[in-house]
């Protein structure tokens, strides 16, 4: 029986909010910073696509994003970098 590491067993299956993931992963930026310099710059990271974010953006019969947390955990650390963490969101 193979043995996987404590925190991967502890990610498998689980999710979270777009609110916990920014705060977790993101050094407390916005949801809408988010969305739009992660989810939108990076659409590999949109579900349809194949990635781990369900409903990057709410639309009709979406109560919410739902992240993948193990999936999500794994790109942010191989992907850290490319985000460009210094953009500011425009004021509208």
């Amino acid at each position: 029986m193979e043995m996987k590491p404590r925190l991967e067993e502890e990610l498998t299956g689980r999710t979270i909010d777009i609110d916990q993931f920014r705060k977790e992963y993101c050094g407390g930026k916005s949801a809408s910073w988010v969305r739009t310099f992660i989810f939108d710059a990076f659409p590999e990271t949109n579900y349809e696509n194949g990635g781990w974010c369900m409903f990057p953006h709410r639309t009709a019969g979406a109560r919410k994003t739902i992240i993948l947390v193990k999936q999500a955990s794994e790109w942010m650390e191989k992907n850290r970098r490319r985000i460009d963490w210094s953009k500011q969101e425009e004021l509208k």
